[in-house]
């Protein structure tokens, strides 16, 4: 009887024990569901405002669709034609500015070619009508010609100018020394004198103008004051040039 009712307990004890499993199972599976669903709640919500937000987005859109027609439907026809005509008046004043515009440029092409063409005109002609260049000979000639007529500072102005030049003779450089001696001998310039007179005479003693260089020379030195080497001056015109002009004007001197 004992071993009965012990066979009996276990019995109940494991009917128990397989319904407290199946439960377990039961509730876990619940549990999943229950979590699948929130999940999806959650979607639901998010869609629902996505939903919301592209309503209220169309909405707004057609508000302004309705403005946009609710404006086009207040302007009116005859301002919209007259708009339309002054735009036409426009377009055919600016295509008309634009001719003008081509027809002036084209109008100043031709006018600056006449102006070139006038311009190398005039060139040619003004070359071919200036005065030659006078040549260094002819320069001399003219500031010799100043000393003549006393026209000192003129005559200055020429000589120095051909003192170095290069297309005159040793004879013609004496000659432009002897013009500016005598330029500064009668301007009172005695000792610029004296140096153009021996430059002539120390360089060149037997040139055409030595004799007339060592005349002036002796002036020069009378002039400042030096009568004994102004006599001297003169005495060797007198024995070095006999005969000649300069030594007869040298006796009167000493």
């Amino acid at each position: 009887m004992m071993k009965i009712s012990t066979l009996l307990a276990l019995a109940i004890l494991s009917t128990a024990c397989i319904k407290t499993a199946d439960q377990v199972n039961r509730e876990k599976r619940f549990d999943t569901m229950t979590e699948q669903l929130k999940d999806s709640q959650g979607l639901v919500a998010d869609m629902v405002t996505q939903m919301k937000d592209m309503q209220s987005q169309l909405d707004r859109m057609n508000g302004r669709i309705e403005e946009i027609e609710h404006r086009q439907g207040q302007v009116d026809p005859e301002n919209l034609n007259k708009m339309n005509e002054t735009l036409k008046v426009l377009t055919t004043q600016q295509e008309a500015q634009n001719t003008q515009l081509l027809q002036i440029q084209n109008e100043l092409k031709e006018q600056r070619a006449f102006i070139e063409k006038v311009t190398q005109s005039l060139t040619s002609s003004a070359k071919a009508q200036a005065p030659k260049k006078k040549s260094a000979k002819q320069d001399l000639a003219t500031g010799l010609e100043l000393v003549k007529k006393n026209q000192y500072a003129e005559a200055r102005t020429e000589l120095e100018a051909l003192i170095d030049h290069n297309d005159l003779t040793a004879g013609d450089h004496n000659k432009v020394l002897h013009g500016l001696g005598r330029v500064e001998y009668y301007t009172g310039n005695t000792d610029k004198a004296l140096v153009y007179f021996s430059k002539i005479f120390t360089k060149y003693p037997k040139s055409s103008l030595a004799a007339s260089s060592l005349l002036f020379i002796g002036r020069s030195l009378k002039k400042s004051g030096k009568k004994d080497e102004a006599k001297q001056a003169f005495q060797k015109v007198v024995e070095d040039y006999s005969g000649t002009k300069e030594a007869n004007e040298a006796k009167k001197e000493i």
